[in-house]
């Protein structure tokens, strides 16, 4: 019940649409329709070309997940899967907001909000990889499927010993594989449409 109960507050709590209320106030514009469509820090920052607007959208997305593991830890109990499904309910609402119907971002900070209190080498790993494969590629969305598609697994190579450096709460590697696989595989989701464009695009050149 109390797993629950944390998922519907940490989903109401990361549905706050960040984006949306901070473009249309600075540009007057429905970030829905502009730029890339996505309700995220970086289409945020594209559509008003204000780097101030773009660091408040990141660091409020940020703390909504670190938000909803923080309310579920006082609320239900600081069990590693209580706050854990508290995060990946803030996720899934912020990637699929009720107040957008059902848009979002990708959930990029969101879920680095929730793994700085929960396995913060997941960051460390999907940055390392992210920044390797952007130099690599060149290509934003490719790098950040890359690195979501690589970093749960490194997590794995990490010694059961070494789990009590990383883990804030108790916890195993396993249960930080776990949860960083969910996050990725959400992640993923929301780049099925750039990765459409990107084939598309491809495919328009060869022709």
């Amino acid at each position: 019940m109390f797993v629950s109960l944390g998922f519907i507050f940490g989903y109401l709590i990361g549905s706050f649409p960040t984006a949306y209320i901070f473009v249309k106030k600075k540009a007057m514009l429905d970030i829905r329709t502009a730029g890339s469509g996505n309700i995220g820090a970086r289409n945020a920052l594209d559509v008003t070309g204000s780097k101030l607007v773009g660091v408040l959208v990141l660091l409020i997305d940020l703390c909504k997940g670190g938000c909803a593991v923080a309310v579920a830890a006082i609320c239900f109990g600081n069990e590693f899967w209580t706050m854990g499904i508290a995060g990946v309910g803030a996720v899934l609402g912020h990637n699929f907001s009720p107040w957008m119907k059902f848009k979002g971002g990708r959930g990029l900070a969101t879920s680095a909000g929730v793994m700085i209190i929960l396995g913060w080498m997941f960051i460390v790993l999907w940055l390392a990889i992210y920044f390797i494969s952007q130099i690599v590629v060149k290509h934003v969305h490719i790098a950040s499927i890359i690195a979501s598609l690589v970093s749960p697994f490194l997590i794995l190579l990490i010694p059961e010993s070494y789990a009590g450096s990383i883990l804030v709460v108790p916890g195993r590697i396993v249960d930080v594989f776990t949860l960083s696989a969910m996050f990725s595989a959400i992640i993923l989701i929301r780049h099925i449409g750039p990765m459409k464009t990107i084939i598309q695009s491809s495919i328009t050149k060869q022709t």
